[in-house]
């Protein structure tokens, strides 16, 4: 049989070919065969990351590829990490800097949020992979990939990932961090433009050594701080920086960002972080709950996991409102107690959509005109909206189609008919237009109370 490294490059030259440069880059520069057993062909990998998500994204491929070149479909892959390219790096701690703009680039300037750590991150299936890809991001001072994207519906712990991330690396790393909202660098770059500091700006924020902006979905429809952003974003980039993002949508989704700009927030890693499923927010309750000095019972907590399945947000709200009543009225909490405190909680759950919210969500986030909404214009940046709105209509409130045409300024029923059949196509093929979706209706539904 041939050696290993010979077999493994003609197998890479056919994965190259399917996939392309730069997914190939991405995910195959620094992996080899190790070994070719009885049953499984392993590969070695250089990180825990890439380990996972070639196990779950390029298994089947590579099993495919090894299986044809050495005639044997019963070889299976497993992915093991290369102890060749591991290392370990200890460095000293960097002193706290409180920066007088207050951007956070020390341990103190964090106030409050000094208490999100990484460790108190509860894993579930709903996060695992951006807590991964973060874990990948602290560890290596040039990750396999660069930037991390992380989006996901308000209150599922974007933010404490991030701040965690920032955390770790000024408490084990000699770098210069910084973690802010977009909107607070928004702000500093307008009084910049206005004071005449731009190249004190400029130099303050191209020259860190990680760069974490949360809320960039903040950035829609600001061609001008776009430009500046980008300019950043690429001065960072190119000098090899590491760039964290959050945001409640995806790039492809953040309506009337520049193309450049979405392109780039996509050409490292986006991963998604979900809703919590009951498991997970479950163990969220208990790690939570263990840190107060009231006593939740295991009923109390499923109670909680069950009602509460929108966002880890409203979990702590829960628990905060819990151990408040309990001590002002010197009650035990039990069952009982919870469902009686917590009512006003899910006050008007059952209250119906209106279609002006559904409509207001949709000018909002697409920053069009009611008027151009229900004109006849057939501009894809109206036309989509108005398709978008008449099948949340339809999903929603069950209007007739006839009804829906008449609302959007005496459309035909065929009209309507033929958008809902686009959405339900375009949600068939596209995830990320189904997250989309689910986005704008929770922040419909979440309006509402």
């Amino acid at each position: 049989m041939e050696p290993c490294s010979k077999i493994w490059d003609d197998i890479l030259e056919n994965v190259r070919e399917k996939l392309g440069p730069l997914r190939f880059n991405l995910w195959f520069k620094n992996t080899r065969l190790e070994s070719i057993g009885d049953a499984y062909a392993s590969i070695a990998v250089p990180n825990v990351f890439t380990q996972m998500w070639l196990q779950e994204n390029f298994s089947g491929l590579l099993k495919e590829d090894i299986g044809r070149f050495l005639k044997r479909s019963d070889l299976d892959v497993r992915f093991i990490l290369d102890n060749k390219q591991e290392k370990e790096i200890v460095l000293p701690e960097k002193p706290d800097v409180v920066d007088e703009k207050g951007a956070y680039t020390g341990r103190k300037a964090l106030g409050l949020n000094k208490g999100l750590l990484l460790e108190d991150f509860v894993i579930g299936p709903n996060n695992r992979l951006a807590y991964t890809a973060a874990l990948e991001m602290i560890k290596e001072e040039y990750p396999p990939f660069n930037p991390l994207f992380i989006h996901g519906n308000v209150g599922v712990g974007k933010t404490h990932l991030l701040v965690g991330i920032w955390n770790r690396v000024r408490k084990e790393q000699t770098v210069n961090a910084v973690y802010m909202s977009a909107e607070k660098w928004t702000n500093e770059f307008i009084y910049a433009l206005q004071k005449g500091k731009m190249e004190s700006f400029r130099q303050r924020y191209r020259n860190v050594d990680v760069f974490l902006i949360d809320d960039v979905h903040f950035l829609s429809n600001k061609q001008g701080v776009q430009e500046e952003f980008l300019h950043t974003f690429n001065a960072l980039y190119d000098s090899s920086k590491r760039i964290i993002f959050a945001s409640d949508a995806h790039p492809k989704q953040i309506s009337q960002l520049k193309e450049n700009l979405a392109s780039r927030f996509m050409s490292g890693m986006v991963a998604r972080i979900e809703r919590p499923e009951y498991a997970t927010r479950l163990l969220i309750l208990r790690t939570k709950a263990s840190k107060y000095d009231v006593y939740f019972p295991e009923e109390a907590l499923e109670y909680i996991a069950e009602k509460f399945d929108d966002s880890v947000r409203e979990v702590e709200s829960a628990l905060v409102t819990l151990t408040a009543h309990a001590r002002f009225n010197d009650r035990k909490i039990d069952i009982a107690f919870v469902k009686d405190v917590l009512k006003e909680f899910f006050y008007g759950d059952d209250k119906v959509v209106k279609v002006e919210e559904i409509e207001g969500a949709v000018l909002r986030h697409f920053n069009i005109s009611r008027s151009d909404l229900h004109s006849s214009r057939k501009a894809k940046t109206v036309s989509f909206p108005r398709q978008i709105c008449m099948y949340l209509i339809k999903n929603q409130l069950d209007w007739s189609y006839q009804q829906i045409g008449n609302y959007f300024g005496n459309k035909k029923h065929t009209t309507v008919i033929f958008a809902i059949k686009k959405i339900n196509e375009e949600l068939k093929k596209d995830d990320q237009f189904k997250s989309f979706l689910d986005m704008l209706m929770e922040k419909i539904k979440k309006a509402k109370k």
